[in-house]
């Protein structure tokens, strides 16, 4: 096994960020060290050498190396991996897309990428070949690093690596027939290049969104962007502040800008790492019971999905003292079930609902008192919290018309924060349609209070006139505990249509669907469904566009889809 030791290079110190980036949420906050992802692996090497960081598979990059290693063996690895990529031909300003199974190794060859002034672009292997073609042709002619799996998943034939592609390479190999295709692995040892990392207003890294509605966007962030996300995630909250005596698990798509903000202040306070994944690994639950985190973060329908393993009798979360799901809504029933699986005594839920082009949106805490009640019309998770103080403005606008709606009435939410993206990659005109000054659509319609708190209503491409989807699925999987999925899909010129999955693959009995609906508005007769045929994302989200594709064909939406 080989064991990779840590950087002597000079350049192993890191710069800080330039003091005009470093701005404080108050002067008693505390600030990334730095928004480059170039040298976040570095920094933590430097800062806390002895820590380590657990992964529950090897790293396709590196299969032979450990899975527990300490910071310095990390950041040794990205300088391998930068060293790899400069014998590929990336250059500075060369854009690499990485496109392979799920990984934290992804956001190591992001790392190593931006360490030699390259861009790259974090795509999720699971696209179908006319989208990722569609992403790839947006990157105009990146070089590709992914796997034999992906690149058959793709369907990138030679012609086509020649054509959207300056070069390609597996990092398990070559698949046979393929001279085209570089072995990555074979390419370790190279030198390491000299560093040469992007400023701080320049161009350094590309994810995409979830998608849910079609192709994805790429969207376009610099360190400076960044390093203003960043802030409010190194923030020393009240109680549920990240510590340096946490072990965080982490279980999130590693192509995700989220990934990217949330190294920043990992790497920054040096806890302890737990970096899953697979919601659904096979060592999931070992990991868990053996490293008993503190700190859990996941997706929203990843925690749904872990309900029966928060009930489990080897009580893996019995030391968590802070859940924290990003993205979007959570579920009643989900905070609830978790919040009891933990032995502390007053244990946190934080509900962050963010957007990759925007960072955080809203923030806001639960305790168990908070999610007492089942069944409750609106549920506690509809209101998201509030912006954060001193960084971030909402407001709500009349979709039509654009003019403010005022306090308590149902419109397009829009938002303004540092931080904000840069663009989209090759779709500059769709994020200009999105930006007035500096207000971003964030194409979801909801309610401003007048304590300033959002209670989240539906995206405006999903809405449902006079309801809320996302309410109605959260009642009736607080009202019927099988249930492991629920969709309500809006349907023009006919009644909202839901679809649903329980544990044990048996339709809920129309008494008890009638009892679960009481007080609801009119529905449409449900649809039963396995768990795994909801079409996903990345991020675990539904793709509800295509759900009614394959359930109600000829049908569709009522939302415009003009902020999506």
């Amino acid at each position: 096994m080989t064991t990779y030791a840590t950087s002597t290079r000079p350049d192993f110190l890191t710069d800080y960020a330039p003091t005009r980036y470093r701005r404080r949420l108050t002067p008693f906050s505390r600030v990334p060290a730095t928004g480059r992802i170039g040298e976040v692996w570095h920094l933590a090497a430097r800062n806390h050498p002895e820590q380590v960081v657990i992964v529950d598979r090897a790293p396709d990059v590196a299969p032979e190396a450990p899975l527990q290693a300490a910071f310095p063996e990390w950041a040794a690895l990205v300088d391998d991996l930068a060293g790899r990529l400069y014998a590929m031909g990336v250059r500075e300003w060369d854009r690499v897309a990485v496109v392979k199974r799920n990984h934290l190794d992804v956001s190591l060859l992001a790392s190593a990428a931006a360490r030699i002034g390259a861009v790259p672009a974090l795509i999720s292997d699971n696209h179908a070949p006319d989208t990722v073609a569609v992403l790839l042709e947006r990157l105009e002619r990146p070089y590709l690093v992914t796997d034999r799996p992906a690149l058959a998943a793709m369907e990138l034939d030679a012609r086509a690596v020649a054509s959207l592609t300056e070069g390609a390479a597996c990092v398990d190999g070559v698949p046979a027939g393929r001279p085209d295709v570089l072995d990555f692995g074979a390419l370790r040892g190279a030198p390491v290049p000299v560093r040469r990392l992007r400023a701080y207003d320049e161009p350094m890294v590309i994810t995409h969104t979830s998608g849910t509605t079609g192709v994805p966007k790429l969207v376009l962030h610099s360190a400076a962007s960044l390093y203003s996300l960043g802030l409010v995630e190194a923030e020393r909250w009240p109680v549920f502040r990240l510590r340096a005596d946490d072990t965080v698990a982490f279980c999130q798509p590693y192509s995700h800008q989220r990934v990217i903000t949330g190294l920043l202040p990992l790497t920054t306070v040096g806890p302890k790492l737990l970096m899953l994944s697979d919601p659904q690994g096979p060592r999931l639950r070992e990991l868990l019971v053996a490293h008993a985190p503190t700190l859990v973060e996941t997706l929203p329908n990843a925690f749904l999905a872990w309900e029966d393993l928060a009930r489990d009798p080897g009580r893996p979360f019995r030391r968590v003292r802070v859940f924290v799901n990003s993205f979007d809504a959570i579920h009643t029933r989900t905070i609830r079930t978790f919040l009891a699986a933990t032995d502390r005594r007053f244990p946190v839920w934080v509900q962050a609902w963010s957007q990759t082009e925007a960072g955080a949106v809203a923030i806001r805490p639960y305790v168990r008192r908070s999610v007492r009640r089942r069944g409750h019309r609106p549920p506690p998770t509809q209101l998201l919290g509030w912006p954060v103080p001193g960084f971030g403005r909402l407001r709500a606008v009349d979709p039509a018309t654009g003019e403010a709606v005022p306090p308590g009435e149902v419109g397009l939410i829009q938002f303004s924060a540092p931080g904000r993206c840069l663009t989209y990659v090759g779709e500059r005109a769709r994020h200009d349609r999105k930006r007035e000054g500096d207000w971003w659509n964030l194409g979801d319609m909801a309610v401003v209070n007048r304590w300033g708190a959002v209670r989240l209503i539906d995206r405006e491409v999903d809405r449902i006139p006079g309801a809320s989807a996302l309410e109605i699925e959260d009642v009736l999987l607080d009202r019927l505990p099988g249930t492991t999925e629920v969709i309500v899909l809006s349907v023009r010129d006919g009644l909202p249509q839901p679809v649903y999955s329980t544990r044990d693959d048996t339709p809920v009995e129309a008494a008890r669907w009638r009892a679960a609906t009481a007080g609801l508005p009119d529905l449409a007769e449900p649809l039963h469904i396995r768990w795994d045929e909801f079409p996903r994302t990345a991020t675990w989200k539904v793709r509800r566009v295509k759900l009614r594709e394959q359930l109600l064909a000829g049908t569709s939406g009522i939302g415009f889809g003009t902020w999506t």
